[in-house]
């Protein structure tokens, strides 16, 4: 396979290298990815220079070899596996788009579906015999007719175990157990298979640690520095919030929560993945396992004539999977606002206008009675809210608090922390760890 050198999931470069200098390719490589939410395209323009000549080659081996690094650090730390995760996850989705031929994004394909789940057009017309079938000619057709199209963008066949949300969103032409698309449709489940493949590499990476006592120490060094590291903590995780009672302010809720949240309390009835969405997101702003055994049972209308003891032993093993504490015991975290558009529920994808429009209209009125949100101003957020949801959910956000965002909302908890600030329910604080560049310069 000519899998692109930026590709980290294939055959690590040379490791006969010295651990110091391999602890300043995984600074480096950590401080790509702290910050890329600055802006993937920039920071991606200054870490990899756009050039094809053999020095960027050598600069993608080495960020290889300090995400490789970083995949030790992940196998002693869930809380730093799950943003390793997620800000690979974005980076892969943006240099698959941005610096990848087809030739590479096909081996990419075949490398995390596997081959035997991957087939072009052509090849599967004939192997699956299905030359004669005129609805796959008019699918071919329109493709390859259709103005604008992206001139890399290409037909795909993909097994549909492989692709279970496009199948159950109906994103493709499901013949014969395959999906039919253009491959830009693919990208969402190919980025969920990276993240995969990533989470399953962390874990071999365990059989790596306790070999070598200088690669040992330098993985300790890096995971104490990580796990403090003020930016990524706030970012990604919940340490802020610990301790702290906010499930009682659903107020400081983003959208998408409080509105599963209202549902629920409303009709006691969620499917799983919202039950999912929502549970995690109590979990990291403070619920105990213990409240949210609780929460469940006695909102729950599923629990009429139930125990509690019969409710531990059903419902209750899935609430005490989300902290940890049952099957694989991962440290689950609250799912990223493009992972919730597209797996979740968003209300700004998932409601229809003039439902979303009501939504935003009477949201969080109970709180703030004086609010009167301008009707031109929530008729651009929903127009928006399809093609760019976190857009519309940055800019609902001063409807709501009467205060302006810097940054774009991407994470749920990136919502509750603002908002509890705002509200005073938490209080900033300011840390004096080192930069990620301080670490680096310490290193070398």
């Amino acid at each position: 396979m000519a899998l692109p050198d930026w590709f980290i999931l294939q055959s690590p470069p040379n490791l006969d290298i010295d651990v110091k200098q391999w602890k300043n390719f995984a600074w480096n490589r950590v401080k790509l990815l702290e910050q890329l939410p600055q802006g993937r395209s920039r920071v991606v323009r200054d870490h990899f220079p756009p050039t094809d000549d053999d020095s960027l080659n050598q600069i993608y081996n080495d960020y290889r070899l300090g995400a490789y690094l970083l995949r030790l650090v992940a196998a002693t730390n869930r809380r730093l596996e799950a943003w390793l995760i997620e800000t690979e996850g974005d980076l892969f989705e943006y240099l698959y788009s941005d610096r990848t031929t087809v030739n590479q994004k096909w081996d990419i394909f075949k490398s995390l579906f596997g081959s035997e789940n991957v087939m072009n057009y052509e090849e599967f017309k004939y192997k699956m015999d299905e030359k004669q079938n005129e609805y796959l000619a008019d699918l071919y057709h329109q493709f390859h007719s259709a103005r604008g199209r992206v001139t890399s963008d290409f037909l795909t066949c993909v097994h549909f175990t492989q692709v279970p949300w496009m199948v159950s969103n109906r994103r493709g032409y499901l013949r014969k157990g395959w999906v039919v698309s253009n491959e830009i449709s693919f990208r969402g489940s190919l980025k969920k298979a990276f993240e995969h493949k990533l989470q399953e590499e962390v874990v071999k990476a365990q059989d790596l640690l306790g070999v070598n006592e200088s690669i040992d120490q330098a993985v300790q060094e890096i995971e104490q520095n990580l796990a403090k590291h003020t930016q990524i903590r706030s970012q990604f995780s919940s340490a802020e919030f610990e301790g702290r009672d906010l499930q009682s302010h659903p107020e400081i809720f983003p959208p998408c929560m409080i509105h599963l949240f209202s549902e629920f309390e409303k009709t006691g009835r969620l499917i799983h993945a919202h039950r999912l969405q929502i549970g995690f997101f109590l979990k990291k702003i403070g619920m105990t396992v213990d409240d949210q055994l609780h929460y469940w049972f006695e909102k729950s209308v599923d629990n009429l004539n139930v125990t509690y003891e019969e409710f531990l032993r059903t419902s209750g093993y899935q609430i005490r999977h989300l902290y940890g504490l049952e099957g694989g015991k991962k440290d689950y975290a609250v799912p990223k606002c493009s992972t919730i558009a597209t797996s979740y529920f968003c209300p700004f994808v998932h409601l229809a206008p003039a439902i979303l429009f009501k939504f935003l209209s009477n949201n969080y009125l109970t709180r703030y009675k004086s609010l009167t949100p301008p009707e031109n101003r929530l008729e651009r957020i929903v127009s928006q809210s399809g093609s760019n949801p976190t857009a519309a959910c940055t800019e609902y956000f001063p409807i709501i608090f009467k205060k302006s965002l810097y940054r774009k909302i991407v994470h749920p908890l990136q919502w509750a922390r603002y908002a509890s600030k705002f509200e005073g329910l938490i209080v900033e604080q300011r840390e004096s760890d080192s930069s990620i560049s301080e670490e680096v310069e310490t290193n070398q």
